[in-house]
């Protein structure tokens, strides 16, 4: 019988996740008795032009979604009383988020849901699933992130969730300890090990042409994503790093800057990187959306990454890239000796950005290796999708561990 596995993605930061897994799915749809059908739903800032309007991306790989559901920017002035209350504003819309992302798995029918990691958007799918009895499927649970209001939701989806694809043993463990049964929870590595086993990364001169990105003697990549929970406001942060990196400007380091999310507190950031990016033209480039190859490609390229996305933590140490992470957005993830961990305060993040920019620190971080597993996610995961056998409905008993 086909197994109908749809998948979620919602940003230019989990499809590059997700690729090789969509993938994967759609090679198993193919055929005359396939052992999948592929129903892949495109949301959250996919369809957004200001975020670069990514499905194009999706669209150019060869996959065609199912659906495609518009979930942010729907409260009105008046759900929020005319205040400038994004946080009011980001609880109204994930909750027209579920609804609408209801209305779509009535239509489609799956028999499993994939989701992944620790959005708001990861979240409200996995509570329209639950409700309406389809099992979810949760990749990259059992982490921590506790400088984020992400922490919470990806546990609270963990619990929502009746298959769990972990990235370590470590995080195996935490989604057991969580109270889900063993036999449902999967240690497959990062699926991020797929995309840098397959891809045929760009070149500098072809990463030039494409996004008219400018390469100095020393390159610095910076992401930077707003925080609720973090040890400074997002805006103090931004201004903290902004300060750090303009200092790095005299003495000949060229800037590539990406676009942030949509996260509360995203509009104040995004302002403060556009009015940077204008005031150093010849030291800053600004890229909205590279894409997965083009991010990979530029991080093997640049000499330093730093800002707070995942992406300081997990790729740039895989890639021996040193890193620079400003605040606590990330913190309670494995963190490798590659990544620096500065106070948020401008002249501790430069003194990072140098060391990081040193030749004694590059040579002292090569061959460290990393905690995330092998390639081999995607396959791993599918065949788990199709064959694991779900009980209907999908009733879980939390699991007790011995004391």
């Amino acid at each position: 019988m086909t197994r109908k596995i749809a998948i979620m993605t919602g940003t230019r930061a989990d499809y590059g996740l997700l690729r090789n897994l969509i993938a994967s799915v759609a090679e198993a749809s193919k055929g005359p008795n396939p052992a999948a059908e592929l129903q892949l739903i495109v949301t959250g800032t996919h369809l957004s032009r200001d975020h670069g309007h990514t499905i194009d991306e999706i669209l150019a790989d060869g996959f065609t979604p199912a659906a495609k559901v518009e979930i942010w920017g729907g409260a009105t002035a008046a759900e929020t009383s005319g205040e400038n209350n994004p946080s009011l504003t980001a609880a109204i819309e994930t909750g027209e988020a579920i609804a609408n992302f209801s209305r779509t798995l009535a239509t489609l029918k799956p028999d499993v849901v994939v989701v992944l990691g620790d959005r708001l958007e990861a979240f409200a799918m996995a509570s329209a699933a639950t409700v309406l009895l389809i099992p979810v499927a949760h990749i990259h649970g059992g982490e921590l992130t506790l400088g984020a209001m992400d922490d919470s939701l990806r546990h609270a989806i963990t619990k929502l969730s009746y298959l769990h694809f972990t990235t370590t043993e470590e995080h195996r463990a935490r989604v057991v300890q969580l109270g889900e049964e063993p036999s449902r929870v999967f240690n497959f590595g990062a699926p991020v090990l797929d995309a840098m086993a397959t891809l045929k990364f760009m070149s500098r001169e072809a990463l030039e042409d494409k996004f008219g990105v400018r390469f100095g003697e020393q390159t610095l990549m910076m992401t930077f994503h707003p925080a609720a929970f973090d040890e400074a406001p997002a805006q103090v942060l931004i201004d903290e790093l902004l300060a750090a990196m303009e200092a790095l400007t005299d003495s000949g380091v060229q800037l590539v800057i990406t676009g942030t999310n949509n996260d509360i507190g995203s509009d104040e950031v995004r302002k403060a990187i556009a009015a940077f990016c204008e005031s150093h033209p010849d030291r800053t480039s600004y890229v909205e959306s590279f894409g997965q190859l083009g991010y990979l490609s530029m991080m093997r390229e640049v000499d330093v990454v730093a800002g707070n996305s995942s992406s300081t933590v997990l790729e740039a140490p895989i890639f021996g890239v040193p890193s620079v992470l400003v605040g606590n957005r990330q913190e309670g993830r494995p963190m490798s000796a590659s990544v620096l961990k500065p106070a948020a305060k401008r002249n501790e993040i430069l003194a990072a950005l140098q060391q990081a920019l040193s030749s004694e620190f590059k040579a002292s971080i090569k061959d460290l290796g990393t905690p995330f597993g092998t390639p081999g996610f995607a396959k791993k995961a599918t065949a788990e999708l199709i064959n694991h056998q779900i009980s209907t409905p999908p009733k879980k008993k939390f699991w007790e561990q011995a004391k």
